[in-house]
């Protein structure tokens, strides 16, 4: 039995007792069910929200168009309260009660939604009735927009809160910094992630599109029904607390970070100003780098790890600054994906099948012939399609999980977490370049064969489509899946693993920010290239007229730039030397051959004095450094940073 007083994190697993070993598994498992939940609510919303958006009357005139949806989608998806989250969880709260205080913000935002649905909102968001106008024939109209909103603020402030904990709350319960274990664990995170999708998207979009049975109102249940999750989630989650291993909160270390880098910074700036070269310098002197004149040792009063912590920032967001295009066509899936699919054919059995069962329910005066255009009858959900996205992903998880990985370890091949970005990357060219590609043949057919054109009733809303069927749609959100598979989990693991301890939290906000801030400029590129691309302003949410497929191109050239560039940065990063003072021009061969190597003696000892003396000052700076962050992490961070190296 370990002693008591010995940290969590470094027993061995196999020291642990059976009670102990039950808590964490039962944490583990209720965390992964929990995510489950509140991924099915949250795509609840998000899946169909283009819909529920462009909820009007058929007679009327429509009243938000591609890029007001859109744009409110985008809205929705900015996570920026993630940032927010993090620090909250790090400095004051921990995480545990952050996630409370971001379920209960969560399932307000769900009420105002539920009660929206159904023009029960207070009068004083909506002047006016928002849903079901006065009117005869109560036929629906746009939403207010004032109420959307504020339902989506208040929903984006729960589900930034939300994932920037859960994800580093569930990865403390293994209290290991093993890679393979970290691996593992984040890849059945994120297989959590879509199964919950899978039931959001397969069961509660379809109540929400067709109102089937008991149900009048779909969108009223199916908010309803995401509601009730929610509670369930957040009951289950305070429900077993004595279980998990709870991280106190360590104190905000965003001070001393600004500090780390504010007297680096002097220090550089002296340095340009008043630095002369030494022509005696050994011409293998090592010039310290902009934030390692921070250190003690190059006269800064910051220690080891605190500073080498302030430089895995920089890594961490010029990685994910290289995933913003890459987040661009991941949100795609939600907005032109779903646009496009909104003007292709849902029937399954054809123009002519369908016309007929249509004339036959519908008793239409006219008979639909060839000079007619055909009305479509509903019958598989624009919403759908994402299932084989997530299918392909509850399917492709667990085999590169458990058989890829582990049989790439025992032959010693390592698959580092930037480089399965980078394939992931590779994916995700391929998924809007295929979009693209499907849009122009779809637009040429709108152009070039009358015979092609239908329309569809969908969502009580008329949409001229062209008689391609939407499962033409499958390859993009397969690759898409498959962009996922690699690059989406890895940097999650990559967010969570070469974060320091100290900040954990934060980092994983600033992860989600930058997936926030990837729908941010998906919002401001569709505004800047809507007057030469998206310019149909007669006919709101009919791209028949634009050109949705440049916007695809475009997309899919950003992210093969930035692959190039992340490619060559790890290419540079890889094989590239500190900056080192050259010895003097203009000396004589003899002088200089004696001088390198009268260098190479005195370098290799003042490197082993230097070694020597790095070793005892790390040794004797590991108690100061509790001081640096506030208390805690020093030994964690260290253990950590090991594991990471062997990580990337």
């Amino acid at each position: 039995m370990p002693n008591e007083r010995t940290p969590l994190l470094s027993r061995h697993p196999s020291a642990m007792d059976a009670g102990e070993a039950r808590k964490q598994v039962i944490a583990t498992i209720v965390i992964l069910i929990v995510l489950t939940l509140e991924r099915l609510a949250y795509y609840a919303l998000a899946t169909n929200f283009f819909l529920f958006l462009n909820k009007v009357s058929i007679d009327g005139p429509p009243h938000w168009g591609f890029l007001d949806a859109a744009n409110a989608v985008f809205r929705y998806m900015l996570y920026m309260s993630a940032l927010l989250g993090g620090y909250i969880s790090d400095a004051w709260l921990g995480r545990f009660k952050t996630m409370v205080c971001g379920f209960l913000l969560y399932i307000s935002g769900y009420i105002l939604l539920t009660l929206m649905a159904v023009d029960r909102l207070p009068r004083i968001i909506c002047g006016e009735r928002s849903f079901l106008s006065e009117s005869h024939n109560s036929t629906p109209n746009a939403p207010c927009k004032t109420a959307v909103y504020i339902s989506v603020t208040i929903v984006g402030l729960g589900v930034g809160i939300v994932k920037s904990n859960i994800a580093p709350f569930g990865a403390e319960q293994l209290k290991t910094a093993d890679p393979q274990k970290t691996r593992s664990f984040f890849s059945w995170f994120y297989w959590c992630i879509n199964l919950g999708s899978l039931v959001g998207v397969g069961i509660i979009t379809y109540i929400e599109q067709d109102s089937p049975g008991v149900c009048v109102n779909g969108f009223f249940c199916g908010y309803l029904i995401a509601s009730v999750c929610l509670v369930l989630a957040m009951i289950l989650f305070i429900a077993v607390m004595p279980c998990y291993h709870i991280v106190p909160p360590e104190g905000s270390v965003i001070g001393n970070i600004l500090k780390i880098i504010w007297e680096a910074l002097g220090a550089q700036v002296r340095h340009w100003r008043h630095g002369r070269r030494n022509v005696n310098a050994n011409p293998l002197h090592i010039e310290p780098r902009f934030l390692d004149r921070a250190k003690i040792r190059f006269g800064g009063s910051f220690h080891e790890l605190a500073v080498d912590d302030v430089r895995s920032l920089g890594k961490l967001l010029t990685v994910f600054t290289a995933l913003l295009p890459y987040w661009l066509v991941y949100f795609q899936m939600e907005t032109s994906f779903q646009a496009q699919g909104l003007h292709m054919r849902f029937d399954l059995f054809g123009t002519n099948e369908t016309n007929k069962t249509l004339q036959e329910d519908y008793s239409l005066d006219t008979p639909l012939d060839d000079d007619n255009v055909g009305l479509l009858k509903f019958s598989v959900p624009a919403a759908w399609l994402t299932l084989f996205n997530q299918l392909f992903l509850i399917g492709a998880i667990p085999v590169v999980s458990n058989f890829l990985y582990p049989r790439l370890d025992r032959a010693g091949i390592r698959v580092s977490v930037l480089f399965r970005i980078g394939i992931g990357m590779l994916f995700s060219i391929l998924a809007v370049m295929t979009a693209g590609g499907l849009e122009s043949y779809r637009i040429y057919l709108w152009k070039h064969d009358n015979s092609s054109h239908i329309e569809q009733i969908i969502g009580n809303v008329t949409y001229h489509a062209v008689n391609i069927s939407i499962f033409w749609q499958i390859p993009q959100y397969i690759l898409v899946g498959a962009a996922e598979l690699f690059a989406s989990i890895a940097g999650l693991e990559f967010a969570y693993s070469a974060a320091p301890r100290n900040f954990q939290g934060m980092i994983m906000g600033i992860f989600y920010t930058m997936e926030g801030v990837g729908s941010l400029l998906g919002t401001a590129l569709l505004h800047l290239v809507a007057p030469f691309w998206l310019n149909n302003m007669t006919d709101y949410g009919n791209i028949n007229d634009n050109h949705l497929d440049f916007y695809l191109y475009f997309l899919g050239v950003l992210q093969i730039t930035t692959f190039v560039i992340y490619c060559g940065a790890l290419y540079m990063q890889k094989f590239s030397l500190r900056p080192i003072v050259m010895p003097p021009p203009r000396r004589s061969r003899a002088v200089r051959n004696r001088s390198m190597s009268c260098g190479r003696e005195i370098d290799t000892h003042s490197l082993i004095e230097e070694e020597d003396e790095d070793e005892i000052d790390d040794d004797d700076d590991d108690d100061d450094d509790n001081e640096v962050w506030g208390g805690r992490g020093t030994a964690n961070s260290a253990l950590k940073r090991n594991d990471t190296q062997q990580l990337l």
